[in-house]
């Protein structure tokens, strides 16, 4: 009886090990998701509350307060796509397509040190295509 007692235990114990960390591990990743989401309807929302920063010309921005707006709006395009395409990869097309709206600040622009590895690719293919168009004009 003893034997048989031993071994439930050692099964009982053998399956948390398994399952806990499993658990953790899946209630992190359902946390995550939830929290990029909320992030990309947060960009979403202030898209349609200033969609002159969606639309804006980088390059004919004067520079102050509608300069340093757009800035942050772009840096919070990097943010809400480092937080898709870490949840999902699928992610990585829509988010690329909202960030070539955005070429002029990106080809301008050369310090991206601080974005994931995933979207600093992102970003140098991207400005793979910067060229006279895509960049502001000198001058």
């Amino acid at each position: 009886m003893e034997t048989v007692g031993s071994l439930v235990t050692a099964a009982a114990a053998l399956v948390a090990i398994v399952v806990i960390p499993w658990q953790i591990s899946a209630a992190d990743r359902i946390g995550r998701d939830q929290t990029a989401r909320e992030i990309y309807r947060e960009f979403l929302n202030l898209t349609a509350q200033k969609p002159e920063l969606a639309a804006a010309d980088y390059c004919a921005l004067p520079d102050g307060s509608q300069t340093v707006a757009y800035t942050a709006y772009v840096e919070y395009l990097l943010y809400t796509t480092e937080q898709m395409i870490g949840t999902d990869q699928t992610w990585q097309g829509p988010m690329e397509s909202y960030l070539s709206d955005h070429m002029p600040c990106l080809c301008t622009n050369d310090d991206w040190s601080s974005l994931s590895e995933d979207v600093y690719q992102i970003v140098l293919g991207l400005r793979a295509g910067c060229g006279p168009v895509a960049a502001c004009p000198q001058g």
